[in-house]
């Protein structure tokens, strides 16, 4: 950059000026840089623990995540909805139970009204658990992609597989126990 010429940099006549200035607009983009990155909570990984969170189920109780549970199906927006509802709706009533599975849906994005006179009604007809996030950020650390279910394996809490896919076929594999590659 040629500084003689910079429109900026121009009205600061001497060379420690520039520097001084410069140096400033350093600081200033690192430390807003810095700032959000302390703000970002960290994405789930392998080893991690599942966060705890409390939920609450389609019938407005408290539904913590049971101890022994072993498998987390995640979703995040309709088009998940779509992949996985259609299975357990089949499977009825007690199936994630028996899988040691529960299914969480972070709802928070979903407005109030929809979420009142539309979501939750049809909600309360799943013959299975449903645990909710309802606030944001809370399940900011949850991996997720738009239209693809989380899928993540448990071992005494901790993470040990995690998943993303948007194929039925992937999600009842990995429900019924069968390795996913």
């Amino acid at each position: 950059m040629n500084l003689q010429t910079n429109s900026l940099l121009r009205p600061l006549a001497s060379k420690p000026q520039r520097f001084v200035f410069l140096c400033l607009v350093f600081f200033v983009s690192l430390s807003s840089h810095l700032t959000a990155e302390e703000i970002t909570p960290p994405t789930l990984k392998i080893g991690d623990l599942l966060p705890e969170i409390n939920y609450t189920n389609q019938w407005e109780e408290p539904s913590p995540i049971p101890t022994d549970t072993k498998k987390v199906l995640f979703i995040s927006d309709m088009d998940a909805s779509k992949i996985i509802h259609p299975i357990l709706e089949k499977e009825g009533k007690g199936y994630l139970e028996s899988k040691q599975t529960v299914l969480i849906s972070d709802i928070h994005r979903m407005p109030s009204l929809i979420t009142k006179f539309v979501a939750l009604p049809k909600m309360k007809s799943y013959p299975y658990t449903l645990r909710l996030v309802r606030e944001e950020k809370i399940a900011d650390s949850f991996p997720r992609t738009k239209g693809f279910v989380t899928l993540i394996q448990l071992k005494e809490g901790k993470v040990t597989k995690i998943i993303i896919s948007n194929q039925e076929a992937e999600v009842k594999q990995f429900l019924v126990g069968n390795d996913i590659k």
